[in-house]
């Protein structure tokens, strides 16, 4: 499940995604380093140096943050060797870049096309039970990210497997909101991603 990272001919970093999408961050453009660092998180010492050395190079760590949040949506691996069992989760991290406290509701999904519900019925938002005792809305100063995990149970994941049979480009997403009326969202996971995820922890 670990992504490829490296640095391309015209000097962006390149993130190869599972499913086979690229993301290419220009270097330059603060915005863009600022969120590869959040989303990386404690993961960026996984990097390879040179993609280390040009962060370390072309940060600007004077520029200034608009503001808002980051909300990284991804799959996380449970891997119990005692026991003997796996299983995949999803991992939502928010962090608050504004730069006051922010308190943030609780997260909901969105997934499309739709979930096929029985007589019928299609719905594509809802909203997941994280582990622990969390309490929403939850405070974060500036800076300051806060991880959440779902576990995922054996239908959930059979109705995400047949939204891919549906749709090859079928996704899911998360929304979070603040209490003074800001609205945030995650980019998209793919159920291919998620399934191929799946696979590998299964293997």
């Amino acid at each position: 499940m670990e992504k490829k990272v490296n640095i391309d001919g015209n000097g962006n970093i390149v993130i190869h995604e599972v499913d086979g999408s690229n993301i290419v961050i220009n270097p330059d453009n603060s915005a863009e380093l600022r969120k590869l660092i959040i989303d990386f998180g404690t993961e960026l010492k996984k990097l390879p140096i040179e993609v280390l050395n040009m962060i370390e190079k072309k940060q600007d760590i004077n520029s200034e943050v608009v503001g808002g949040a980051n909300i990284y949506l991804t799959t996380t691996a449970v891997l119990h060797q005692i026991r003997e069992y796996r299983e995949i989760r999803f991992g939502l991290t928010i962090t608050n870049l504004t730069k006051e406290n922010r308190y943030f509701n609780q997260p909901t999904f969105q997934v499309s096309p739709k979930f096929d519900l029985k007589d019928g019925i299609e719905h594509d938002t809802f909203v997941m039970i994280p582990e622990g005792n969390v309490n929403f809305p939850i405070k974060l100063e500036y800076g300051e990210p806060k991880s959440l995990s779902y576990q995922l149970m054996p239908g959930f994941i059979d109705m995400c497997r047949e939204l891919l049979e549906k749709d090859k480009n079928a996704y899911i997403q998360a929304f979070v909101s603040t209490t003074v009326g800001e609205l945030y969202e995650s980019k998209k996971l793919t159920m291919k991603k998620l399934m191929e995820n799946l696979k590998w922890i299964e293997q």
